[in-house]
């Protein structure tokens, strides 16, 4: 009986110790580091064709060769140039985010640069993106989470600019069309037996805007996906950020959980009186 007095006294300042510490996290800070995925699985592929794809960390490109100078980073020229290409800016980036809050915290811009290509350059395909976050709780205060790294797909389509294969929402005489593949901008963790929600979103509208089914069709996704496009000659920009969701849980004071262990103590002592002598 003694041993049972004594594992229902453990068992009831466990549960206390560990429900006081099951606190809701209000405030984060962040760290976070966006790149095109270059190797292995997950790294850009092309269509057949002539020309140069360029692949690196922040930088995916391809088309011809600048008119004559070296192709590479930062050699994309809107509005000419010959070469076409995806560009990641302002990574990495550090930060505060407030959970549940509206404003969320900047990630990373993503920047097309769209420009007439020859037919007969290869051009791309499907890309991967992977960011590596790690958060850790200021109010109250905490230990970091480990890094979690989170890598969604990218899929598309540059236009071949003929006549009847323009998307409906071309602006120009044909756009480009830069599709997210669904469902992969989310990611759940749990501290303390408390479930928090981390979510990309564009910082200018929020959620990615659905396209038509037929620029989903271009860039070989399901319909319903979402993404943007970028007129001919022109380069557009979405700016990605981060938010933190979760839901408070009640949890008894220290104080109370630890009167219930008494009770409990209690219960089993009076089981004892009564118990009928040998």
């Amino acid at each position: 009986m003694k041993q049972m007095i004594k594992m229902v006294a453990a068992a009831a300042l466990a549960v206390a110790g560990a429900s006081a510490q099951a606190a809701f996290i209000n405030t984060w800070s962040y760290n976070v580091t966006t790149e095109w995925v270059t190797a292995g699985a997950g790294a850009p592929t092309f269509g057949s064709g002539t020309g140069t794809q360029i692949v690196t960390p922040s930088e995916i490109s391809w088309g011809g060769d600048n008119n004559g100078s070296a192709p590479g980073v930062g050699n994309l020229i809107i509005g000419g140039g010959e070469r076409s290409g995806l560009r990641i800016l302002g990574s990495p980036q550090n930060g505060s985010v407030n959970t549940n809050a509206i404003v969320p915290g900047p990630v990373a811009t993503f920047q097309h640069v769209n420009n007439s290509l020859s037919g007969l350059h290869a051009t791309l395909l499907t890309a991967s993106v992977i960011t590596t976050l790690t958060l850790q709780p200021t109010d109250p205060a905490g230990s970091p989470l480990a890094p979690q790294s989170l890598t969604f797909q990218i899929d598309f389509a540059e236009t071949t600019n003929l006549a009847g294969t323009c998307i409906p929402e071309a602006t120009t005489v044909c756009d480009d069309v830069f599709v997210l593949a669904a469902g992969s901008l989310n990611q759940q963790f749990v501290v303390d037996g408390i479930t928090y929600y981390v979510s990309f979103l564009d910082l200018q509208s929020g959620p990615l805007t659905p396209l038509s089914p037929q620029a989903c069709a271009a860039a070989g996704a399901p319909s319903g996906c979402l993404g943007f496009w970028t007129g001919e000659g022109q380069a557009e920009t979405i700016d990605f950020g981060l938010v933190i969701t979760g839901q408070p849980i009640s949890v008894p004071e220290p104080g109370v959980l630890a009167l219930a262990g008494l009770g409990l103590l209690g219960a089993v002592a009076a089981s004892r009186r009564r118990r009928p002598q040998a």
